[in-house]
């Protein structure tokens, strides 16, 4: 049986990321089609493989949930990156590769004799994606970061909490997701200007600067900096967040659900769902354009005691059916059971030698020949011995 090629068949990425950033970056070329080929640590792997959480949280390199999240449809070998018989396998490899992504401490491939000069040399077509926290060059860049450095020093923090309390840190690693889509978009277009000019690049991504020039509120603040000298504080409301409009979680009988009322004419529609059996607050709040003082808070008082009344799925449902806005907090085990999600096969089940049957969140759009999860994340070395062999072959017919 054939296999259909997806969007990014043909093309081969070298991925030499040991974290979350670069992982991704070269996971959704993988996704796409690409082959992209894993250089892990011998004997240790990447960093990934340390992380958790896993099945009976028991620590095991081949289970970790974020290695496994990471590197699907990829494969793995192992390279002593100190060793030369390995650096040439490495070599050989860029030789037919359109990109290779790191994520090494600047400086780091240059002091082991493989810097982007010594790998454009045996591919002067091949895009390197460099990945680091603050760029490749700077006075910064030699410093140390975490997460949650990231996070202050690029903005996030900066423009999330109340302005009166301590700044906050966006959860999970979302800054890290935020870094490896920016430096996947830079790959793919560093790829086409190879395939029309014919020559390769060398791409600096500095995780901070990636942050500053998110595409929330710290652009606007940032840019209102430039002009005033002065920074936006937290808390403040964003543009369209005026007049009657208001969000935010409020608890049901079984859980929570998000209100996020925008405009006059959601507004009103909540009114006219939560007041249709109360006459005296449909006309104390419906078409109002300001709720402030003693009117917010018996608003507030008033919609938590109807929230409460209702299961978070029967009031969704309930004002998506008035065109509100309001979503239900859903478990992950609801998400996988859900009607909606199941009739679009929104979840994928690939098999896994160690960590056994795995559901993956499936295609992120929906296009011919495009995202699909057909292998697992591979086993440390999976793929070694026959990567190593193909290059021997090819070294020998050279």
């Amino acid at each position: 049986m054939s296999i259909e090629p997806q969007a990014l068949s043909g093309l081969r990425v070298i991925d030499l990321s040991r974290w979350v950033a670069g992982e991704y970056a070269t996971k959704l070329f993988a996704d796409f089609g690409a082959e992209v080929i894993k250089i892990e640590r011998p004997g240790e792997g990447s960093l990934t493989r340390r992380w958790g959480p896993f099945p009976g949280d028991l620590p095991d390199p081949e289970a970790s949930a974020l290695f496994l999240h990471l590197n699907t449809n990829k494969q793995s070998v192992a390279l002593d990156l100190h060793d030369p018989a390995d650096v040439e396998v490495l070599l050989t490899l860029i030789e037919t590769a359109d990109a290779v992504v790191e994520s090494f401490r600047p400086g780091h491939l240059e002091s082991l004799g493989i810097g982007p000069d010594v790998l454009r040399a045996r591919n002067p077509r091949l895009v390197v994606t460099r990945i680091s926290a603050f760029g490749q060059d700077g006075p910064n860049r030699d410093r140390e970061a975490t997460g949650i450095t990231l996070q202050a020093a690029g903005g996030p923090m900066n423009a999330t909490g109340a302005a009166d309390r301590a700044p906050l840190r966006k959860p999970g690693l979302l800054e890290h997701y935020t870094i490896g889509r920016s430096a996947g978009e830079a790959t793919m277009a560093g790829i086409f200007h190879a395939r029309r000019t014919g020559s390769g690049s060398v791409i600096d991504v500095s995780g901070q600067e990636v942050l500053l020039a998110g595409a929330d509120r710290r652009a606007s603040y940032l840019l209102s900096a430039a002009y005033s000298g002065m920074v936006a504080p937290r808390g403040v409301r964003s543009p369209h967040r005026h007049g009657a409009t208001f969000t935010g979680p409020f608890r049901t009988n079984d859980g929570f659900v998000m209100i996020y009322v925008t405009n006059q004419a959601f507004w009103n529609r909540l009114i006219d769902l939560a007041g249709k059996d109360d006459p005296s607050f449909h006309e104390r709040f419906h078409g109002r354009q300001t709720v402030t003082g003693q009117d917010r808070e018996d608003f507030i008082a008033y919609i938590s005691d109807w929230c409460l009344a209702h299961s978070k799925i029967d009031l969704m449902e309930r004002c998506e059916a008035a065109r509100i806005p309001v979503t239900a907090f859903m478990e992950v085990s609801e998400l996988l059971e859900a009607e909606h999600f199941r009739g679009r096969d929104a979840f994928v089940e690939v098999e896994h030698p160690v960590a056994g049957t795995l559901s993956y969140t499936a295609a992120p759009w929906r296009m011919r020949g495009g995202h699909a999860i057909k292998t697992a994340a591979p086993l440390l070395d999976q793929h070694g011995a026959r990567i190593r062999e193909q290059n021997e072959q090819k070294v020998s017919q050279a």
